[in-house]
């Protein structure tokens, strides 16, 4: 056999399986055959051929038995020759066999890791079912209670999460149908539109012919009642009204205003998107806020710092008696949720009273809040808490509850009465007139415009005792008291959660009409 092909069978071999070793091994052999075989039919020729002339009569015999053995030689011949063929064509399949069966075996590989991570993915579910399994109620009710008792808690349980379910429905519905208001008419409470305004000009001339910062209040003809009922509150205290101005948004606000207190200065703003009566988290009091950013942010860009106020305020003393904006270290002066240091709440705007000072900081701020109440469906008071809490300037600073406290005050032992207490909370707007008449703070006669000094007085000397009335029972909360009772009890017990309660402070406002259903 050539040496070529035996390399060539040798270089097989080196990277054949041990089947196809074997096989290289019977070709050989049966090739070697072959040739033995030919060199025995050439031999026993020669022989022939020797013996051809000594016995011609043995010729004949000889002759036919060497052809026999020939033929017999060559069929020997045929059979090793199709053998090498079949081994042939059987290692040009091996590699293909070879191939198919490493497929084979890379698929069964895949397959078993595929069912290796169905089995951790498995596995790791079990376990996070079992972990929350331990802090699930209803593992411990199931081993605990009668199963008709655990069934009807199970029933009481969806009902509930049915019940939220739908109030989530109702508040997603409250809220496009209010972004979408706003949307339609917020150009105009826009930034461009008062500072191109002839009113707007105006307004500056006003501020500029005083010496002390200004107070901005807003106003539409269904705040009047509550308007005159601040007015005569506050107009027991020399130079406040002369500070005042109130950003009037109807025609019959404006005179109204006018004919019974001439004197009061006004910043005539004219909004159809705000002549109906709305109520809390509705889309015009979304707009309204935007006006008071935008209307904030036209003031700081001219350098005028002033105070932002609201009428449903006592005053039991005079706040600009205390001289507040004339403290440094700050940038921004809020009054603050809570009614004490140590409340959870403590430190978060209440944005019914502050003070704004003219800067670069308080620009940024304000303009901030005005492009996020443009898109966000959150009140302003909880842009203003994430701000101060996450950004380093402006610097914010809070009113001590001492000097400004919220209506909570009256729900504790009424103990060292601030200065102004902040009667909100109210998530219908009709209904708050009435509900500071129930706690008596009620200022006007019968027609709503004349002033009842001695309820003034009255109302402050019930502060100064400790001794307003907050009613009995189920009476003693409205409901949008009670609603944001609930509230301030479910932002407590986050707050108070270990390091999650720190993380969450300055976020939590931001969720806060979300999180009041406001059935209003």
């Amino acid at each position: 056999m050539p040496a070529a092909a035996t390399n060539s069978y040798c270089f097989i071999n080196e990277h054949r399986s041990s089947s196809s070793s074997f096989s290289n091994n019977q070709q050989l052999i049966l090739r070697n055959k072959l040739l033995n075989n030919n060199k025995e039919v050439l031999n026993e020729v020669n022989i022939f051929n020797y013996h051809h002339d000594d016995n011609k009569e043995e010729e004949n015999k000889e002759n036919i038995l060497n052809k026999k053995i020939f033929n017999k030689n060559n069929d020997n011949n045929l059979i090793m020759k199709r053998k090498i063929l079949l081994l042939d064509n059987k290692h040009q399949q091996l590699p293909l066999l070879i191939n198919a069966n490493s497929q084979i075996d890379e698929n069964n590989n895949n397959f078993n890791k595929l069912d290796s991570e169905k089995e951790r993915n498995l596995r790791f579910k079990l376990d996070i079912k079992n972990c929350f399994g331990y802090i699930l109620p209803s593992t411990y009710a199931k081993c605990y209670f009668p199963s008709s008792l655990y069934r009807f808690l199970c029933y009481i349980s969806y009902l509930f999460w049915f019940t939220v379910g739908v109030l989530v429905l109702r508040k997603t519905r409250t809220a496009t149908a209010a972004m979408f208001y706003v949307k339609n008419y917020g150009s105009s409470v826009s930034l461009n539109s008062i500072e191109q305004s002839t009113e707007f000009a105006s307004l500056l001339k006003q501020i500029d012919k005083d010496n002390k910062p200004p107070s901005i209040l807003m106003l539409n003809q269904y705040a009047l009642n509550m308007t005159f009922n601040f007015l005569c509150n506050t107009a027991i205290f020399p130079g406040v009204h002369e500070r005042f101005i109130f950003v009037t948004l109807d025609e019959k606000s404006h005179q109204e205003l006018k004919k019974y207190w001439p004197n009061i200065k006004q910043f005539y703003w004219p909004t159809p998107s705000l002549y109906k009566q709305f109520s809390f988290a509705e889309g015009p009091y979304q707009l309204i806020y935007i006006l008071r950013a935008n209307l904030a942010l036209a003031l700081i860009k001219k350098g005028k710092s002033f105070w932002m106020q609201q009428q449903d305020t006592f005053w039991r003393k005079n706040l600009f008696d205390i001289n507040l904006e004339q403290k440094l270290g700050f940038d921004l002066l809020f009054d603050q949720i809570g009614y004490e240091e140590n409340s959870k709440r403590a430190e978060w705007v209440n944005g019914a009273n502050f003070y704004v000072k003219a800067n670069k900081y308080t620009q940024e701020f304000f303009e901030a809040i005005a492009t996020k109440l443009s898109h966000w469906y959150t009140p302003d008071m909880g842009i203003m808490i994430h701000q101060c809490h996450t950004w380093k300037t402006p610097h914010c600073e809070y009113i001590p509850h001492l000097i400004a406290n919220s209506w909570e005050w009256m729900y504790t032992e009424q103990k060292n009465p601030p200065y102004i207490m902040q009667l909100d909370c109210e998530t219908d707007g009709r209904s708050k007139l009435q509900q500071l008449a129930r706690f008596g703070f009620y200022f006007t006669e019968s027609d709503g415009r004349t002033c009842n000094k001695k309820a003034v007085h009255k109302a402050q000397q019930a502060m100064e005792r400790g001794e307003v009335d907050i009613g009995k029972g189920p009476v003693r909360l409205s409901w949008g008291r009670f609603q944001f009772k609930v509230y301030w009890w479910l932002v407590d017990y986050i707050l108070c959660t270990p390091c999650l309660g720190s993380y969450l402070k300055p976020y939590l406002p931001l969720v806060g009409y979300i999180l009041m259903f406001t059935v209003a």
